[in-house]
């Protein structure tokens, strides 16, 4: 089973776990009000004065409170199996490699495991049919006065479950409150809830004759429950990732790209405008000069890029975020990092040199996770110095949702929701630069031709092998370059969740339907950096943090979310080895601007080498990856499910040397 399987199947026992010893919990409690209120039938020599219940009205509640004991007994035992089946799923999680077993080993499974085995032992046996039920175990009705344990026995049967219920609640708040690194506060926050409500307990449970000798037993489950998970959770401390960015130094406003009279000008003006898909759907978006998506822009290698953006969007900025593209960082886009977001009726002029062929797009990066998904995006083409072949096909294709409705857009024309069609001459060279501009990824495949993935992000990938029938996974943000040999059959470019492209004919053939592709094991192996200047660790979670001030659920790293997360520092010419992990039950799809990131391995299996700017971290997945600090400046890193980076995924990559004159104030929004 893949370790995503796993945690997943682990989410749900934290929360089936807990449901359970709550519902035990409350039956047992039913149980021995039940009981209590049956109360003696008669009173027995010895108990004079004790109040008599009538034997009808008695023998009724006990007959209630019995079958509550035998339902109390049956959720507890449902309670220990599943509890013993989190503690299997553990074993499982380590043996596949899992980072975070240590937490649950030593925090969250001894808050649950010492007071169900407590439960095993004490409460379940007084529970069971056969056995004094739970009436005559607390009242002692029928019994001789020595005999009788007393209302104390009511705390012998209960406060194991209990305590058990609330280990459970604190196994589910380690996922809430509790990220990694695993801090004091964190870890005395959940202790102090679990000791806190046990305690409570203790007090609140009446004790009785006989009950004095179950103190210590009943103090003896809590001590070995928290001695178990104390040690190791209180050394905490915040992973180390770096120091702030200097205070003085080169701005970034001044690490722009190069002007020249020969420069490929285009004007790009953001506006409202109306998509219209051919299902009869209709979206109110943002475009660019009127069309969304907006014009493809081309330009050959080696080209000066200078690109004018006006902004006619009524009350709301906007910029262009080159993605991909490893633009001088005054050019990158990202309001109150590299500049101000143009607001309405403003203008802004970006400008860079066009060195490296490939696929890239662009979109606004103010307020992202709206502009983006309403319109305000396009794809951008560096084509090689060389011309291609002559008669080649060379196409975009951006996938995109507007609403619900997944819809595919080629070369820059109208999306469609529909099957698109285009039609090329038998034994053409064909290129499909395809290109997800969602926040999810999406799983693609080309079927009736071997294919080759020619290009990941704009890079060429060494040696491609062909493929046949097999399915692509495609990260959010991320562009695969799709090359064959046109046939003389259809051939159809599927994605799920669309009817795809069909090339030639009427019919399309099958969609793809074989095993996914891992991209980290493609091309022939590249070269990798051995020595490395630096280490950083991401570990990506969905945790309690502070998210613009408030406390509450969001996606973090290393347990904070934006703008709390600590910068790394870099010296230009640095090669870092960056580890990133996912503690979360969702993929991110990790987007560092400025640079490309070499894949060195995925879950301790060595990788391909290959260089990526987008990459899908799945749930439990560990990826190594090595970036080369050569292009200066202050950068943002986010996760590019930008509903992830505006609920705290996005953080910074600092130069020493470079500062930034930016700040996220005067409605500067980055995410």
């Amino acid at each position: 089973m893949r370790t995503a399987s796993l945690i997943a199947l682990d989410q749900i026992l934290v929360v089936g776990v807990a449901g359970l010893w709550a519902a035990a919990a409350g039956t047992v409690l039913t149980a021995a009000r039940g009981s209590l209120a049956a109360g003696p039938r008669s009173a027995a020599p010895g108990t004079a004065g004790q109040k008599a219940v009538p034997a009808g009205q008695a023998t009724g509640t006990a007959d209630r409170s019995r079958r509550n004991s035998s339902i109390a007994a049956a959720l507890c035992a449902a309670a220990i199996a599943a509890t013993a089946l989190r503690v299997v799923l553990t074993v499982q999680l380590a043996r596949a490699g899992w980072w975070f077993v240590g937490e649950k080993v030593t925090l969250a499974l001894p808050l649950v495991v010492v007071p169900g085995v407590a439960a095993a032992v004490i409460s379940i046996p007084r529970l069971l049919p056969g056995r004094r039920d739970l009436a005559g175990t607390i009242t002692g009705a029928g019994m001789p006065p020595r005999a009788r344990g007393g209302r104390g026995s009511a705390r012998l049967v209960a406060f194991p479950v209990l305590v058990a219920a609330y280990g459970a609640a604190a196994g589910v708040a380690c996922g809430v409150v509790v990220s990694f690194p695993v801090t004091a506060a964190a870890a005395v926050a959940v202790l102090a809830f679990f000791a806190g409500a046990s305690a409570a307990t203790w007090r609140l449970l009446p004790p009785g004759r006989g009950a004095d000798r179950w103190h210590l037993a009943g103090a003896a489950v809590l001590v070995v429950a928290l001695v178990w998970a104390v040690p190791g959770r209180l050394q905490g401390g915040a992973l180390h990732a770096g120091h702030g960015a200097a205070a003085a130094g080169v701005p970034v406003s001044r690490l722009l790209g190069p002007s020249g009279p020969d420069a490929r000008r285009f004007t790009l003006t953001a506006r409202p405008a109306t998509v219209r898909l051919p299902s009869g759907r209709t979206a109110e978006a943002w475009s660019f000069n009127g069309q969304v998506p907006g014009p493809v822009l081309r330009v050959r290698q080696g080209d000066l890029v200078e690109v004018t953006l006006h902004n006619a969007l009524p009350g709301q900025p906007v910029t262009i975020h080159w993605h991909g593209y490893d633009v001088p960082a005054g050019e990158d886009g990202v309001p109150g990092v590299t500049q101000d977001a143009v607001p309405p009726g403003g203008t802004h002029v970006y400008r860079f040199l066009a060195s490296d062929a490939g696929t890239y797009w662009y979109h606004s990066h103010q307020n992202p996770s709206v502009a983006v998904p309403r319109g305000l995006f396009g794809m951008l083409v560096v084509d090689p110095a060389k011309p291609a072949a002559p008669g080649t096909e060379d196409h975009t294709i951006a996938l995109h949702t507007f609403g619900d409705r997944l819809t595919m857009s080629v070369d820059g024309a109208g999306p469609t929701d529909g099957l698109a069609r285009a039609r090329f001459a038998p034994g053409a060279p064909v290129r499909l630069r395809v290109a997800d501009t969602d926040s999810l990824p999406r799983i693609l495949g080309l079927s009736g031709v071997p294919y080759r993935i020619a290009a990941v992000d704009g890079g060429d990938v060494p040696q491609p092998a062909e493929l046949s029938g097999r399915r692509l996974s495609l990260a959010a943000g991320g562009r695969y370059d799709l090359t064959f040999t046109m046939p003389s059959r259809p051939v159809l470019l599927s994605v799920e969740g669309h009817p795809g492209l069909l090339l030639n004919g009427s019919a399309p053939p099958p969609a793809a339907s074989g095993p996914l592709l891992d991209i980290t094991t493609y091309g022939a192996r590249a070269a990798v950096p051995a020595h490395f200047g630096r280490r950083v660790t991401w570990v990506l979670d969905k945790t309690l943090a502070l998210v613009d001030g408030v406390p509450k659920l969001g996606y973090t790293v290393n347990g904070k979310a934006w703008p709390n997360i600590p910068t790394p520092v870099v010296r230009l010419g640095e090669t870092i080895e960056i580890t990133v992990v996912n503690r979360s039950g969702d993929t991110h799809p990790m987007h560092p601007h400025g640079h490309h990131v070499q894949v060195l391995s995925r879950d301790g299996v060595p990788a391909n080498g290959l260089r990526m700017d987008t990459f899908d971290v799945a749930p439990g997945e560990v990826w190594k990856v090595a970036l080369v600090a050569d292009n200066p400046g202050v950068w943002m890193s986010h996760c590019h499910d930008l509903a992830h980076a505006v609920q705290g995924m996005e953080f910074h990559l600092a130069y020493e040397g470079i500062t930034t004159p930016f700040d996220v104030t005067g409605g500067n929004r980055p995410a």
